[in-house]
């Protein structure tokens, strides 16, 4: 097994052939942007980039997903499952691969932008955890929100 491949599929899964174009396209990624996390399909690579202030990076053969890091509350059991949401997506072509330092920088540097200091503690927050200008535990102390 190449380093290329055993980097990409770390656990053997998805053959001995040559790096298929979306392997590829996530190694460019890789190999510029520190990636915290991977996970991946047989069509699509997931990387994370920086946790809760950063960004998520979906990689398929055709396309570069930039996707900011949420929450989604579940319905029926209380508590945030982790979810991202699309921020932008840019078709794969020649040009992408230089262009990626410059695209996730911008992906966090909008993230960055949705933290918001609380109102009464005056840590930063985003929005998922914010009710309004306080944060969920500020919220639940000072104006009586339960969650």
């Amino acid at each position: 097994m190449t380093s290329e491949r055993a980097r990409i599929d770390p656990d053997g899964r998805y053959g001995k052939q040559g790096l298929t174009r979306v392997e590829a396209n996530a190694l460019e990624v890789m190999e510029r942007v520190p990636v915290a996390e991977m996970q991946r399909t047989r069509d699509a690579v997931e990387l994370h980039v920086g946790g809760d202030a950063g960004v998520v990076v979906i990689v398929t053969a055709e396309a570069l997903e930039l996707r900011l890091p949420t929450v989604e509350w579940t319905k029926g059991a209380y508590g945030p499952a982790p979810a991202s949401r699309m921020w932008k997506r840019v078709k794969w072509d020649d040009n992408t691969a230089e262009r990626l330092v410059e695209l996730v920088e911008a992906a966090m540097a909008k993230r960055r932008s949705e933290f918001k200091s609380c109102r009464y503690c005056r840590r930063e927050f985003p929005p998922e955890h914010r009710h309004g200008s306080a944060c969920h535990g500020c919220a639940e102390r000072h104006m009586g929100i339960v969650h």
